[in-house]
């Protein structure tokens, strides 16, 4: 007997077909969700990678605030400039840092890489200047840097070379021995006596370079520790806050 060929029916086929998008679905909401903690996470690393870079600079820096390269001959016993200063950003406005140090024959600024010659040594015209502010148009940390006799100190509209971006705020504060006891009594805002400042509180804001990472209604903690809601563009953002002795203020004397 000839066998009988049969084909599929309506029902069958849109069975199929249900099926068929089923699976289509499932794959593709994996992927979404695959591709979305990739980004979470590739973004987390960048923004971990720009914290400790930031951090890195700032600190050291400010560990070589009020540096004296004393010479074998000569009056000079100590640091002739002011070691560390900074403006308070108005309201929400990033804050700005300037730290001075003596700098040896080789040392560089942080903005064009201009060395200390032995020329500049000899004559005093070693201080190395470095400062820190934040251009917020840009959302990037920059350093404006001079080499000198005694660099002026910079105004807060002063620009300098890009160090980082996507920063998006800048906050310093200043620990400050009342007492000669070379211990933190306090950490202000704008110390009154910058001969004071042992120790300097530096925070930077980071967000991620690309948007929609975060879902909408979350929050983040600012520099100062405050839930913010996420802004519209969804960017991750985190602050990272460190704090730093200026060594050439503290010694081993009560």
């Amino acid at each position: 007997m000839p066998s009988l060929q049969r084909g599929l029916t309506l029902v069958e086929l849109m069975i199929a077909m249900i099926i068929g998008l089923v699976l289509l679905l499932v794959i593709g909401t994996v992927f979404s969700s695959s591709r979305q903690v990739f980004r979470v996470q590739e973004d987390n690393a960048r923004i971990q990678e720009s914290g400790r870079f930031a951090l890195e600079i700032l600190g050291r820096s400010i560990k070589q605030a009020g540096n004296a390269e004393i010479p074998f001959t000569g009056l000079k016993v100590g640091f002739s400039g002011l070691a560390i200063t900074g403006i308070n950003g108005a309201g929400t406005a990033a804050d700005t840092l300037t730290v001075q140090y003596d700098g040896a024959v080789g040392d560089r600024d942080c903005q064009f890489g201009t060395a200390v010659t032995a020329a500049d040594y000899l004559a005093g015209n070693n201080i190395i200047q470095s400062h820190f502010n934040l251009d917020a148009a840009n959302a990037q940390l920059q350093c404006a840097g001079a080499i000198g006799a005694a660099p002026v100190t910079p105004g807060a509209g002063v620009s300098g070379q890009p160090l980082l971006e996507n920063i998006e705020d800048f906050q310093v504060l200043y620990g400050i021995d009342t007492t000669g006891d070379q211990s933190v009594d306090q950490y202000v805002l704008l110390p009154a006596n910058w001969n004071q400042v042992i120790t300097t509180r530096v925070c930077v804001l980071i967000r991620s370079n690309q948007i929609n990472i975060v879902p909408a209604g979350n929050n983040y903690l600012n520099c100062n520790g405050a839930a913010v809601a996420v802004p519209a563009d969804r960017r991750l953002r985190r602050a990272f806050t460190a704090t730093f002795n200026l060594r050439n203020r503290v010694n081993n004397l009560p």
